[in-house]
């Protein structure tokens, strides 16, 4: 997986994490850990204190599903952790439950 990018619209509601863990957890079934590079990935122009900003900020999110701050910027995922397993499942069930009060919100 090269990058991640969600529209606008769809950012900050926690679905990018959900969909970044459990495409990592299918496409690494026979790896020991991944690495990642937090950083804008929409093709905007960013000065060099937003793009650390954004790298940051996007840092945290990785870490919402296992990924542990290494060095220069990079992110690893311990693939073999349960603790990645289990965060993983939180982040699916906060996103539910976000769904669930959605819905309940615009039921007719």
């Amino acid at each position: 997986m090269d990058r991640v990018v969600l529209e606008p619209a769809w950012r900050g509601a926690g679905l990018g994490p959900v969909l970044a863990g459990t495409a990592i957890r299918r496409l690494s079934q026979d790896c020991v850990a991944v690495a990642c590079e937090p950083g804008s990935a929409d093709g905007r122009e960013l000065t060099d204190a937003q793009h650390r900003e954004v790298a940051t900020k996007l840092g945290r999110v990785w870490e919402r599903i296992g990924f542990d701050s290494f060095q220069c910027g990079v992110h690893i995922l311990d693939r073999h952790l349960q603790r990645t397993q289990d965060l993983l499942a939180e982040r699916r069930e906060e996103f539910n439950a976000q769904c669930r009060a959605w819905q309940a919100q615009h039921r007719p």
